[in-house]
């Protein structure tokens, strides 16, 4: 039988029994020692501690909210994106740019070349790596150097036996993104 009232041993208070955690065990319910302020103050992903800047912080964080939306990596240029490759290869530093580029697949749905709408990718007409360091991300991913084809056509035309001529959105009746 659970009590009805519990003293914590962390707070040194008298609460309900509604105010403990419980915890199921061979048929038995059982109030965990700790109420459920004191536990969330003992677990170390709720504990807090003071930011640089005097906001207050998780412990397990290295930044409050507002310092960590500051002190984010923001990648505007293609020579941001090769510094990230210093540090963790060339794949995932296109992957930078590949998933930004994920935009166009909600405008086109199906395949640009063949109409297959089951699986679709983002090919870039001209390749990532023939633009400059200074070329911005948006450059790159740019609408019109983008396209939506289905692995097989992507396939054929990073070989060169598909030729396709980009067609604008406005040619197919589709509003560009604002």
């Amino acid at each position: 039988m659970i009590p009805d009232f519990k003293t914590c041993p962390k707070c040194k208070e008298n609460k309900s029994s509604s105010e403990f955690h419980t915890r199921k065990e061979k048929g038995y319910v059982y109030l965990k020692s700790y109420c459920k302020i004191c536990s969330n103050k003992r677990n170390k992903k709720y504990q807090s501690s003071i930011c640089k800047c005097g906001n207050d912080k998780l412990k397990a964080s290295k930044y409050c909210t507002d310092c960590s939306a500051q002190n984010k990596k923001k990648y505007y240029t293609l020579r941001d994106v090769k510094i990230y490759a210093e540090k963790y290869g060339q794949s995932a530093a296109y992957n930078i740019i590949r998933l930004r580029a994920q935009y166009i697949k909600k405008i086109y749905t199906q395949c640009q070349n063949c109409t297959y709408s089951k699986h679709t990718e983002v090919c870039h007409i001209k390749p990532i790596g023939s633009f400059n360091d200074d070329d911005s991300i948006e450059l790159i991913n740019d609408a019109s150097n983008l396209l939506v084809l289905c692995p097989n056509c992507h396939w054929e035309f990073d070989n060169g036996l598909l030729e396709f001529r980009h067609r604008s959105m406005e040619d197919e009746g589709i509003e560009p993104p604002a």
